[in-house]
């Protein structure tokens, strides 16, 4: 054979091997497209002499359909069959004769595969070895067959399970947030078959449009791939990672699947750190089938799978010795039975005593058909359907404790149809016709009586008791219809492979969010941190009474004196059904991408221009007292908003061993729809939100005389119901809504020069095949982003500056009240992620995979929420306008996986497989902050950062009477602070360290079939020491641990200290679980 041909196949055969023994997190020297549903087979046709050979008809059949694609070679000898069924087997003939057979095509790749003609010896790469996994794209990347899908231990069925082996993937909290490279999880797509199953709307912390779980059956899944930056430009709506999945289909022998799981109180752990659960009665559950087969040979191929789900929700909470799920230390029993005699006796309601376990059901059904018109023609049509509950509760960090009734059921409803036509027109032009649409109901229910309001009791810790219909569900519901239209077409000329096309995608939103709608919302701040230790023995009058004693957050519950009520409705009618959000937007997107190879070299090089823009015919109600008081109006839209985004990655094989890839390109996507819905809802005249307020101390800090809405102080609405209707005042407010007199408070609204935002990302990685079965890959991605998004709260303005130099913002005259901004950040954020991984495959049956990364990314703002005022209050900073990037709330600095896999037959022929997966990683980041009161507008709750004295006569503080300085020096050295201003996010949780394991054991059942008997064990760490496996997290919120005030002087004042950590132990997470199983193939 002609050298040059010999070593193309070597390098193929390399490519093979690498797939082989690699878990693909970017690896494999080949050509990658980024169509995403589908594989290629592309490459050259060669001579006897190595010349290129043109015209030869290439054949492709997939063995396992029937189905037949067949092209001529160009003039330049190159052939490109595309639009191929992920997985595998393929035939490869050139002119009739048989050349090559591939396992397995990995999802989105085109598989490099040079063919000859003419004589010459190929047997030496005929033989492809193992099913292949390998990138999807140039660039950081992680493919998974359905080998993966099969042996992991997949605990909760979901494919997160699976490709959280990747150190760079971090699923965290309860939700199973997927924090990719440090980013956000609302700026990942999830998409299955080409439709979005990802939070478009932006409401989940899950990464899925359902909240309750994963929409779609674990079994109706072939393969998943997350890129991190994929330098190609059909790929789209992320910034952070694209997570792909495509489903299984029919093919010429009918199978199936069946399978049954379950577990109870007996298989769950109920001790960690020291400390013992009663673990209540309950019984979990999960079942489900598959079938695939051909409907007609060779033609028309079926394929369906369903699942059912009923788990339990461990979601108990209690005060201290109660015994009753997650307890809360600063909680006694004396002020739990206060809380809920005032409750019974005073407001006439009953909150529902300790919250117990909640449940959680889900039903999936899916199917998919397949049809091959001809061989050039194919076209298929999926379905999937989901249906489930969740109970949740509203308000549980470990700083807060709420009663049963304030406790919701979050409701989730999902239909899904989308059909593809591929089309090979010539050897050298083919197109893909996708059309999608989606519609995904949600609903959220206060479980309790629906008109009372959500009552919120703080201590002086700031510890808080909730009771009542949580503000955030007495008026909420969604809707939302998705329709996509894709149109790709890929034409070889020459060695150039020319791909463009057209993509659009419409969203159409319903929208009911109305906060305080029904019965509102009442605070009780407590201001007893200064009182003198007499007044703890006097009673909650006595102590109002005495004009040298503030009052605590239950005196002011039992006195029904709140320090501020909240209420909103429909502006005008108080129907909170006329202030839903209702809107579309369109995106539309034209990219063009030339892929090409540089045969000297062997490299490979993509690069291309993707253009999207935005359209809308729909804004909010123009509020003209906002725009006569600002100067701006507060109904811009991103309509008529634009981005260019170029990307260029290349793929070089540099020899036999070692392939190098790497790539530079412009992200965006995956920002939320919700936060556009929130200038929709919140205009001032559509929703017209609105505040009692009731302090006992002004802004001097003096004590006040205040209202009570017990003795008649207060008018109240409605029937009078006290705790029920709020004041009158407030309704009137509400009704007298009109354009000529809008609310200029509780604004949402878009910046009128809003800009997308994006993010640069650059990498560089490369595979090395060290031999003996030993594979490594390293990357490293930077990025950086642009025009980030945040909110900024316009009705503030800066009034003064601290002695340490910081701004103090309060509201401007004549503009409103706490009026956000959605805008764009000036600061580039910046992130560096570096990984290493490396796999072996032993020939005893032992595979082993283990993977490092190292994090250090930035953020503007977290953006937790999908309400604009929790937006920006939940952000911690020294300055409200431009606050500045700091490392990101999810980032997690060191991550360590493994996977190991083992098979071996030990009973006969029945095989006993056992799959371990484990990680080790650091804590994500908080904040420490001080109070807020007196450096913005209301800020009552503290979000500034810590300013840490250097020592007691630092001139930029007061320590005051009641300020236990010593116990504040031990708990900042316990922490390793340093003095001056902490930077955001600068302390990080405690490590978790996991494993999980399954064991599966083959039994014989009735003639050839056989049936697999399996344990799955959750945290299998915990399993064998109930000291070991602590799943820790950071608490969601900022801690402050400095109760302070400005005095005249610029001064911080620090008035009381409360020893907090950001770390949460996340107890009920930490119990091992075991759930037994049996599942039968046929």
């Amino acid at each position: 054979m002609n050298k040059s041909i010999a070593q193309l196949f070597a390098r193929n055969a390399l490519s093979i091997a690498i797939g082989s023994a690699a878990l693909s997190l970017g690896t494999a020297p080949m050509l990658v497209e980024a169509n995403q549903q589908t594989s290629a087979i592309v490459g050259q046709v060669y001579d006897a002499q190595g010349n290129p050979a043109a015209n030869a008809t290439v054949t492709v059949t997939d063995t396992r359909s029937g189905t037949t694609r067949s092209v001529k070679s160009n003039e330049t000898g190159a052939y490109s069959l595309r639009n191929l069924a992920v997985g595998g087997p393929y035939e490869v003939r050139v002119n009739g004769v048989k050349q090559a057979t591939i396992p397995s095509i990995a999802l989105g790749d085109a598989y490099a595969l040079p063919l000859q003609i003419g004589g010459g010896d190929i047997e030496e790469v005929m033989v492809l070895g193992k099913q292949m996994l390998m990138s999807v794209a140039p660039g950081p990347s992680a493919n998974f067959g359905l080998a993966e899908l099969e042996d992991a231990v997949a605990y909760d069925r979901d494919i997160k399970n699976v490709f959280e082996v990747d150190p760079r993937l971090n699923v965290s909290g309860g939700a199973g947030a997927v924090n990719c490279a440090g980013k956000s999880p609302r700026f990942n797509t999830t998409t299955l078959d080409g439709v979005r199953f990802s939070d478009q709307f932006g409401l989940n912390d899950n990464g899925y449009g359902t909240a309750t779980g994963m929409p779609f059956p674990y079994d109706a899944v072939e393969q998943v791939a997350v890129e991190l930056a994929p330098f190609d430009v059909k790929y789209s709506g992320f910034s952070a990672c694209n997570i792909n999945a495509v489903t299984k289909r029919g093919s010429n022998e009918w199978t199936g699947s069946l399978f049954y799981e379950l577990t109870n109180e007996d298989f769950r752990g109920d001790e960690i750190d020291g400390k013992t659960f009663n673990i209540a009665p309950f019984e979990e559950k999960q079942y489900g089938f598959s079938l695939a087969g051909p409907l007609i040979e060779d033609t028309l191929f079926l394929s369906v799978a369903y699942e059912k789900q009923e788990f339990p929700r461990f979601l108990a909470q209690g005060y201290a010795g109660s015994g009753n799920g997650e307890e809360r230390a600063w909680l006694d029993e004396a002020t739990f039975n206060r809380v809920r005699d005032i409750a019974i006796n005073t407001y006439d309601y009953d909150p529902g005593g300790l919250p117990g376990d909640g449940a959680q059901e889900a039903e999936k059904y899916f199917a998919r058909i397949d049809y091959n018109i001809s061989d050039r023609h194919s076209a298929s049509f999926v379905y999937n359907y989901y249906e489930g509950f969740q109970d949740r509760a509203s308000d549980s960090d470990d700083n807060e404790f709420e009663f049963g009734n304030h406790y919701y059921v979050k409701s989730d409803e999902s239909t899904t149809y989308s059909f593809a036509l591929n089309s090979q027109w010539s050897d050298n032009f083919s197109t893909d016709i996708f059309f999608g649409t989606q519609e995904q109901n949600d609903g959220q229910v206060t479980v309790g009586p629906k008109d009372f309001g959500d009552h919120q009791i703080s201590d002086v810790d700031r510890n808080t008791i909730y009771l009542g219909a949580d503000d955030s569900r007495q008026a909420n519901s969604l809707n939302y219809e998705a329709d996509y239209l894709r149109l790709n077409a890929e034409y070889l000329f020459g060695k150039h492979m020319i791909s463009f096309g057209y993509h659009r995608e419409s969203l159409s939103v319903f929208n009911l969010f109305v906060q305080h709608s029904n019965g509102g919302e009442w605070d009780y701040y407590d201001d007893s941190a200064g009182n003198d230790p007499s007044c703890a023995a006097l009673t909650a009058q006595e102590r109002y009474d005495d004009p040298s004693c503030g009052t605590t957050g239950l005196d002011k519950f039992e006195l029904g004196r709140p320090s501020q009520i909240y209420y909103g409705s429909g502006g005008g009618t108080n129907n909170p059904n006329d202030a839903a959000a209702s809107f579309e937007n369109t995106l539309n997107a034209l990219f063009i991408q030339d892929e090409f190879t540089l045969d000297n070299i062997d490299m490979t090089i993509t690069a291309g221009l993707r253009y999207e823009w935005w359209e809308t015919s729909d804004a909010p109600r123009l509020n003209s007292a906002f725009t006569a008081a600002n100067g701006f109006k507060n109904n811009a839209t991103i309509d008529g908003t634009d981005i260019l985004m170029p990307r260029l990655g290349f793929t070089w094989n540099v020899d036999e061993s070692l392939t190098v890839r790497g790539g530079l390109g412009l992200y965006s996507g995956g920002n939320p729809n919700v936060w556009l819905s929130n200038s929709y809802s919140n205009d001032g005249l559509t929703n017209a939100q609105t505040r009692f307020r009731n302090f006992e101390r002004d802004r001097n800090g003096n004590i006040v005389p205040t209202l009570s809405v017990l003795n008649g102080d207060v008018s109240l609405s409605g029937a009078g119901r006290i705790g029920y209707d709020v004041p009158q005042a407030l309704i009137d407010d509400v009704a007298a809504v009109t354009d000529a007199d809008a609310s200029d408070r509780f604004l949402a609204l878009v910046d009128p020069n809003y800009e997308q935002p994006a993010e640069w990302k650059a990498s560089i990685g490369a595979t090395y095949d060290y031999g003996d079965g030993y594979v490594f890959d390293v990357d490293y991605l930077y990025t950086q982003g642009q025009d980030m998004a945040y909110y900024v709260d316009v009705s503030q303005e800066r009034v003064g500056t601290t002695a340490a130099g910081k701004p103090i913002y309060d509201y401007a005259a004549g503009k409103g009240e706490d009026n956000y901004m959605l805008t764009n950040s000036s600061q580039n954020p910046e992130a560096h992620i570096f990984s290493a991984t490396v796999r072996k495959s032993f020939d005893n049956g032992l595979d082993v995979l283990a993977g490092y990364a190292y994090t250090y990314a930035e953020d503007v703002s977290p953006m937790t929420s999908s309400v604009a005022g929790s937006n920006f209050s939940n952000l911690a900073l020294n300055d409200l306008v431009e606050p500045s990037a700091a490392v990101s709330n999810y980032v997690v600095p060191h991550r360590f996986t493994f996977r190991l896999r083992y098979s071996n037959n030990f009973f006969g022929d029945n095989a006993t497989r056992v799959s371990l997966y484990g990680f080790a990683q650091e804590g994500q980041a908080g904040s420490y902050v001080m109070g807020s009161g007196d450096q913005e507008g209301d800020g009552f709750f503290g979000r500034h950062l810590l300013y840490v004295p250097k020592g007691e006569s630092d001139p930029n503080v007061v320590i005051g009477a009641n300020f236990d300085y010593a116990a504040f020096e031990k708990w900042r050295k316990g922490q390793g602070l340093g003095t001056g201003f902490v930077e955001r996010n600068e302390t990080n949780a405690d490590w978790t360290y996991r494993m999980d394991l399954r064991v599966d054991q083959e039994v014989n059942l009735f003639g050839d079939t056989k049936g697999v008997v399996y344990a799955k064990i959750y945290n299998f760490t915990n399993f064998l020491n109930s000291d070991w496996g602590k799943i820790n997290d950071a608490q969601f919120f900022s801690q402050q641990v400095v109760r302070s005030s400005i005095d005249d002087q610029g001064r911080y004042v620090f008035e009381r200290f409360s020893a907090r950590d950001v770390n949460d132990l996340q107890e009920e997470r930490s119990l091992w679980e075991i759930r037994i199983g049996l599942s039968v193939k046929f």
